[in-house]
C-alpha cells in the first residue's frame, strides 16, 4: 500500500445512541482501528484505497468515544459510499477498562499509551526536528509523534485522557525513535505542566 497523499474525514451520524463513522468514498477498506479504540478529532482511523489512489481516513471535528465494532476480516474490505466503518460509544466504554490496566512510568510519572500497534517515529520525517523532547510542554490535540501501520502514517495527538493533565511537561520518552509498540504500550512519561 502507498503512503496516503491526503486525507479526508469519515462521514458522521447518529443511531440508538451511537456515533456512526462512514465511508466518505468508494474504495477498499484498509489499517482499521480495532474494538475497543478510543477515537478523538483529527485522529487516523484507517485508510480508503481508491483508483486516484490512497487516502487516509480520520476522525472528524466533535466525535469522540470509543470502537464498538469489530475490524473487517479482509486486509482490504470493500467500502461502498456512506457504508457503516465503525460505530463508536460516545460514553468511552473502552476508556475506563484501560485505566485499570495503566502502566507506571518511573516514580510518580504519567504516561501517554500507544491506542493502536505500529512503529514510533518521532519526527514528521528524516533530517526533521521532533515533534517533542524532554521539557516540552504538551496541550490538547499537540502532535506527539507518528505510528506507521503497514505504510500508513498516522499522528498521534496529545488527549488530556486517562488522567493525563490539560497541559503535560515531557518527561522522557519511553518508546525510541523507530522502536515497534504494542496497543496500550507507554510510550512518553509525562509530569503536569
Amino acid at each position: 500500500m502507498s503512503n496516503p497523499s491526503h486525507s479526508m474525514d469519515l462521514r458522521v451520524t447518529q443511531e440508538d445512541g451511537l456515533i456512526l463513522l462512514r465511508a466518505p468514498d468508494v474504495g477498499h477498506f484498509t489499517a482499521p482501528l480495532g474494538r475497543g479504540a478510543v477515537v478523538a478529532p483529527g485522529m487516523a482511523a484507517g485508510a480508503l484505497q481508491r483508483l486516484e489512489g490512497t487516502v487516509q481516513l480520520t476522525v472528524p471535528p466533535g466525535v469522540r468515544g470509543a470502537v464498538v465494532t469489530d475490524p473487517p476480516e479482509r486486509v482490504l474490505s470493500p467500502a461502498g459510499f456512506g457504508e457503516v466503518l465503525y460505530r463508536i460509544d460516545p460514553a468511552g466504554a473502552g476508556e475506563a477498562a484501560a485505566e485499570s490496566d495503566l502502566p507506571e512510568g518511573s516514580g510518580d510519572g504519567l504516561v501517554l499509551l500507544a491506542e493502536q500497534s505500529g512503529r514510533v517515529w518521532h519526527r514528521p520525517g528524516p533530517g526533521e526536528e521532533p515533534f517533542c523532547t524532554a521539557g516540552s510542554i504538551l496541550e490538547d490535540g499537540a502532535a506527539v509523534c507518528l505510528v506507521e501501520v503497514m505504510k500508513t502514517f498516522s499522528t498521534v495527538p496529545y488527549r488530556p485522557l486517562r488522567g493525563l493533565p490539560p497541559r503535560g511537561r515531557v518527561v522522557r520518552w519511553i518508546a525510541g525513535d523507530g522502536d515497534d509498540v504494542q496497543k496500550g504500550d507507554p510510550i512518553l512519561e509525562l509530569e503536569p505542566a
